[in-house]
């Protein structure tokens, strides 16, 4: 890690290393975790790393989105939504045809059509991503009337979001992911406009709150304590991101960065491609059995990512799985 350095121009040109970086870092540990979860074999060890890291993947990249949404709301509405309909309900669309059809149940629809449209499966996200943005458009209007101040708005519903499922004790799903993780988007609005100043905070206030959060989520691991739907676990990934941040920027440059970040300027090609290229190679390549577990983890793992990354590379030639075309686009939103 290096000195603390002036964060400039923190959602400008730096947002182009660092948010990318933590975006792919992010993206890149939902394939780890799905590679031992759904790969026919799990490792208990692998499967605890992920318990330790679960309370900060899926709540960072919320908080993420949730950071931009104010520069997308600036936009004239219907750019906004046929921006959101290009980028995340397009490839929601497709990639639930695609592996619902391909790899699913097999070749042909799936067995439970309903459950399997109406959970989102492995694309819950991009569901409840989109709901965040279609309930971020109420503060729209106070953008203008209440420019200093209407961010505080956002600060309540994450904290009526995450008060709602404690009370409730939602479960994980669709409802529940969406309430829950989307409660960090809103945090992420929120936070915007602090957040140069946080990244120009010194390392010796920050280092503390590293190592309390690793502790913390050490010993809720250890101690069976869930970091779902909890308010040990929203102060749990609401501290742990506002580490994670802080240290992206400031990491030295290395070739792990720069691949990383190169992932995340497509994360949404290795989130919609990952988990039909796991089944795929699961179920017709590398069945349960065929090796010991760890080897069977790792050589499926690998080959996850290898062809993952192949088809990240190959997204200038397939632009049409990841974004709507421009020529089904409304005119005035082609032109914005």
């Amino acid at each position: 890690m290096t000195g603390a350095r002036p964060a400039e121009n923190a959602l400008g040109s730096a947002r182009l290393h660092w948010m990318d970086f933590l975006r792919g870092l992010a993206v890149l540990l939902v394939v780890l975790m799905h590679s031992n979860e759904h790969g026919g074999v799990s490792l208990p060890w692998w499967t605890d790393a992920n318990e330790y890291l679960a309370p900060f993947r899926m709540p960072l990249l919320m908080f993420l989105s949730g950071l931009l949404v104010e520069h997308s709301m600036a936009k004239p509405l219907p750019q906004y939504v046929w921006g959101k309909v290009a980028a995340i309900a397009w490839p929601l669309v497709i990639w639930l045809v695609l592996y619902g059809l391909l790899a699913r149940d097999g070749f042909g629809l799936p067995l439970d059509l309903h459950a399997y449209l109406t959970s989102g499966d492995y694309l819950w996200f991009l569901m409840a991503l989109l709901a965040c943005y279609g309930l971020a458009l109420l503060f729209k209007p106070l953008t203008a009337a209440l420019p200093r101040t209407h961010h505080w708005g956002y600060l309540l519903v994450f904290v009526a979001a995450v008060l709602l499922a404690v009370a409730t004790g939602i479960e994980q799903g669709l409802k529940g992911n969406t309430l829950w993780y989307g409660a960090f988007f809103f945090l992420g609005a929120w936070a915007r406009p602090y957040l140069r100043r946080w990244l120009d905070a010194p390392w010796a206030g920050v280092v503390p709150l590293l190592l309390v959060v690793a502790a913390a989520s050490y010993a809720t691991v250890r101690a069976g304590i869930p970091s779902f739907a909890t308010l040990p676990g929203a102060c749990l990934s609401a501290l742990g991101i506002l580490g994670i941040v802080w240290v992206a920027p400031h990491l030295p440059p290395s070739a792990f960065l720069r691949f990383v970040t190169w992932c995340g300027r497509s994360s949404i090609v290795v989130y919609v491609v990952h988990f039909p290229v796991l089944v795929l190679l699961r179920d017709r390549v590398l069945p349960a059995g065929a090796l010991p577990d760890v080897a069977h983890v790792l050589v499926l793992t690998v080959a996850t990512l290898a062809v993952t990354v192949l088809l990240v590379w190959a997204r200038p030639w397939t632009p049409w799985l990841y974004t709507m075309p421009q020529h089904l686009r409304p005119g005035r939103v082609r032109a914005a």
